[in-house]
């Protein structure tokens, strides 16, 4: 929502005008009343306008506000302001108040201000509280000190000429999406690109076009778009959009968008000189929709800018300078992808007639992996698993249906049985040389991760000891001061050192502990902020799967992230190493789980110079199996079809759910009835539900026996498998509801090795983007010896149910607590599904126990309670990290013993409440 107050107007230019506003967002207009002969008018006149969409988008739109001098017959423009939505939404409060537009006439720049305008612009997004302030009136005001910029900008803005220079493009989709084309095509066939495209460019609520090249997926315009606007602009994004012509519709082919403060440098009196928006001559990767070719696009909006692009659609060779620059050449390089995938599960059901291919791509470069062998379906210890006799799938291997020891009666997966013969792939590609803008982006990655994982570890230090807290944040600044002084580059190593100096000297002032930690992570932003690199020469990666010849979900890898580097540091994080990527669906996702598959590949792309080292990093034990039309390869290096792993190892997973705490309330008693379902390779087993709790405590091993991992024992034992746990609301009616999922990695323990029992800790559980809470669990992965398959630490005996708990040696040591509660009223309860709350009680829950509070009569007459005081005990774990939230519930009564709920909160940390102190003998209850 943006609110917008026309307060008044001053040294309006012009003689016996009759001034008038005109607030223009989008496509919406409004204005304000007339004031007849005057250079001064007061108006005080209040606006809204609402719009609904994704935020990232919204803060481009522009707040165009005009003065005009009204006439019958057109009116005359007297000066106008610009600024876009994100500039006024990142100011405190999210709002400038009483603050005076400079007017300017962009056809006039010479004659300069043209009046100003006083008024307040706020911008608010659901959820944001909005501020109150204090007007001032005052006559005498001086315009000059109170202008509505941003904090730093200059209060006297020059005009500027940004250049955007528009080169050429490459690999458009030939396609033409427009009905009248694919006529075409029928009758002509495939010897034309049928594609015209143009480039808009979008700026500042300016609007600069090319020209249209006919027939072409390749074009070549050197075109330049020039927009006047003064800098610096109050308008941060360059919007560039390809359009396809067409007969009857023009339809966009990709978008694009650069933030002008990542190409530019504010000069702050830093040890870095400024400099002005500068990008390029370089080449953009466009992304948007699948290149399927077919009469509609389901996903257009992605070509759009809506959302996530799935698929790359060629690139444009542009550049942006706000003073005259040349267009140079570039030279290009050869760069090699290689990929292994060693497991593909979590398969979503709905593909599971259908023949399951995957493709990996980098550019329009692309490589489907190769036929896998059929094999049997694996017997399994549940009926469930032999439901599907074998399929005989045309284009790759055999789904099978993941083995499910209980039978999950919601969601069971597939996957493919790829065992000891993993697929390959090998792509050769051309681009531009200028990786060493990556490798610069790498290693700031890594410094702020550094930073970040020690502040994490200061962070839970703190809840045990300040001091321990005190001297880990200096060893950790430090540390990080060396660091950068081996990897950067002079200039940005001394600004960012001297960064790093002040926390530490003002650490020696006995700065307290949060105050360093909040100054610390504001440093790790700049350094964040800097890591994403605008000029990336070289496009993502996208692995897709493909059922029945339709692409149905994607996983995007950064190229930077699997770059290769002989030097460690500039060297990508996932370069080389075995990772499991979530496949989701393209564009607008639904609510709740939306993984269709699981894939654990090895992904290395490097200069071809480099492709010795593309293998070395894999686990040791395979041979390699060249296709049956073997050529010598890409540089000396063979092309492998597959990796054939000749040495299985036979492991169990001890899955040790103890419980979990503030998860998400799925029931309209604002509870849950959670259970969780755990997945390891291509097994999938659930816990026992436990009824009405947001912090449930089950209790239980679940136990995954003959597991078969193939390569190297001793790197199974460093990078073993990922574990993925999902947590679901099971209702009565329908299908369980999602509540949210984590990713956890098992503690290895090798035949050889001696056992210690692993411990507990917390892993965080996502629903979406929401935080939904914690996981208290940990996972072992033994492995089961050859000589004697039974010398295995033992188990706790199982339950009744055959339910084994968590080993005694595990679990927490629980003592008795007492929790002692003081009820004393509510106060200021809102309406609750349109009714006034009346007759309130609070429940109080810790650990599965809990205490109720006395029904307040009637909340109007008296907001207090008649019961006060009120106990209960609880066993809680010894160790205080490990306590379980305690919950506060309050609920109304309603006429036939309906209940509604009115609002709960969670107190995560007991540590506060804990009396360490007992009472004497005398002061004992009785």
């Amino acid at each position: 929502q943006i609110a917008i107050t026309i307060i008044e107007a001053r040294q309006l230019v012009g003689e016996n005008i009759d001034p008038v506003v005109i607030i223009e967002i989008g496509d919406e207009k409004k204005q304000t009343t007339v004031k007849e002969g005057t250079n001064a008018p007061f108006y005080n006149e209040y606006f809204v306008f609402d719009f609904v969409g994704p935020q990232v988008l919204l803060f481009d739109k522009i707040i165009n506000i005009s003065v005009m001098h009204n006439k019958l017959i057109g009116s005359v423009l007297i000066g106008s302001f610009k600024v876009d939505l994100g500039t006024v939404y990142i100011q405190p409060g999210h709002q400038f108040c009483d603050k005076w537009a400079l007017l300017t006439d962009p056809a006039d720049i010479r004659t300069g201000a043209k009046g100003y305008l006083k008024c307040d612009l706020s911008v608010t997004g659901k959820g944001d509280a909005i501020q109150a302030t204090q007007k001032t009136a005052d006559a005498e005001e001086q315009i000059e000190k109170n202008l509505l910029i941003p904090k730093g900008f200059p209060s006297e803005r020059p005009w500027a000429r940004f250049y955007v220079r528009i080169y050429k493009a490459e690999g458009l989709p030939k396609m033409n999406s427009s009905i009248m084309a694919n006529v075409t095509k029928a009758f002509i066939g495939d010897s034309k690109d049928l594609v015209d495209p143009y480039v808009v460019v979008m700026f500042a609520g300016q609007m600069g076009r090319t020209t249209v090249q006919k027939n072409c997926a390749d074009p070549v315009w050197h075109e330049q778009i020039i927009f006047k606007e003064m800098f610096p602009p109050l308008c941060r994004r360059v919007k560039i959009q390809v359009w396809d012509e067409g007969s009857m519709n023009d339809v966009a082919l990709a978008t694009h968008f650069i933030d002008l403060k990542k190409i530019s440098n504010e000069q702050d009196g830093t040890l870095s000189p400024g400099f002005l928006p500068t990008f390029g001559p370089a080449w953009i990767n466009l992304y948007g929709s699948p290149r399927n070719h077919s009469l509609i696009d389901d996903h257009q909006e992605l070509n759009e800018g809506f959302g996530e692009g799935v698929s790359f659609r060629g690139r444009l060779f542009l550049e942006i300078a706000v003073e005259i620059l040349s267009g140079g050449a570039q030279k290009f390089e050869e760069f090699l992808l290689f990929g292994t995938v060693f497991e593909a599960t979590m398969i979503d059901r709905k593909f599971g007639d259908k023949p399951i291919i995957f493709e990996v791509s980098i550019g329009k470069c692309v490589q489907v992996l190769s036929k896998a062998r059929r094999e049997p379906q694996e017997q399994g210890e549940h009926p469930t698993t032999f439901l599907c006799s074998l399929l005989c799938l045309l284009l790759n291997c055999s789904v099978s249906f993941m083995l499910c020891s209980l039978p999950c009666f919601h969601r069971n997966y597939q996957y493919l049985p790829y065992d000891e013969r993993k697929p390959c792939v090998c792509v050769k590609s051309y681009w531009g040389s200028q990786t060493f803008r990556l490798y610069s982006s790498n290693t700031l990655e890594k410094m702020a991760d550094h930073l970040e994982e020690s502040l994490e570890q200061v962070k839970d230090l703190i809840k045990v000891s300040e001091t321990a807290a005190e001297e880990k944040m200096k060893k950790t600044l430090n540390g990080f001061i060396n660091q950068s002084s081996i990897y950067c580059l002079s200039s940005l190593q001394e600004a960012m050192s001297s960064d790093a100096k002040g926390i530490v000297q003002q650490q020696k002032k006995k700065m307290p502990v949060d105050e360093m930690i909040r100054e610390t992570q504001s440093f790790i932003d700049k350094i964040r902020f800097l890591v994403d690199e605008p000029q990336n020469t070289v496009p993502d990666v996208f692995i897709w799967m493909i059922s029945n010849n339709k692409r149905v979900a994607y996983a995007r890898v950064p190229a930077k992230n699997i770059l290769y580097s002989p030097a460690k540091e500039q060297r990508g994080k996932d370069c080389g190493k075995i990772k499991t990527h979530f496949l989701k669906l393209p564009g607008k996702r639904p609510l709740g789980w939306t993984v269709q598959a699981k894939v654990d590949i090895y992904l290395w792309l490097g200069p071809s110079s480099y492709a010795h080292s593309a293998m070395e990093n894999l686990p040791v034990g395979y041979e390699i199996e060249l296709p049956s039309n073997t050529n010598s390869g890409h540089s000396g290096l063979p092309s492998p079809a597959y990796l054939l792993y000749k040495t299985p190892h036979l492991f169990q997973l001890r899955a040790h759910m103890y419980q979990a705490r503030g998860l998400i309330a799925a029931d309209s008693t604002g509870l849950s009835d959670p259970f969780a379902k755990v997945t390891f390779t291509s097994r999938c087993q659930t816990t026992k539900i436990i009824s009405q709790t947001l912090s449930p405590t089950w209790n239980q091993t679940l136990l995954f026996n003959s597991i078969v991992l193939h390569g190297d024992k001793e790197e199974i034992a460093q990078f073993p498998p990922e574990i993925v746990i999902e947590l679901y609301d099971d209702d009565a009616v329908g299908k369980p509801e999602y509540i949210g999922s984590t990713v956890a990695a098992p503690v290895v323990r090798l035949a050889h090795q001696n056992y210690e029992p692993p411990k507990l800790c917390y892993h965080p559980v996502h629903c979406g983007s929401l935080s939904g809470g914690d996981l208290l669990a940990t996972f072992e992965l033994l492995e089961i010896p050859e000589s004697d398959p039974d010398r295995l630490p033992p188990l706790d005996p199982p339950d009744v149910g055959q339910i084994y708990p968590v080993p005694a040696n595990i679990r927490p040591v629980l003592r008795k607590y007492r929790v002692e509660v003081l009820f004393w009223g509510v106060r200021e309860l809102k309406k609750v599904q349109l009714l006034s709350v009346d007759r309130p009680q609070v429940l109080i829950e810790c650990a599965g126990k809990g205490v109720k509070s006395s029904v307040i009569q009637s909340y109007k007459k008296n907001p207090n309670f008649t019961g006060l005081a009120d106990w209960f005990e609880v066993e809680l774990p010894e160790n205080e990290l490990l306590h379980p939230p305690l919950s506060i519930c309050v609920v109304d009564w309603r006429a036939f013993g309906r209940s509604t709920l009115v609002g709960t909160y969670t107190i995560n940390c007991l540590k506060q409440f804990l009396c360490k102190t007992l009472p004497g003998p005398q002061a004992a209850p009785n």
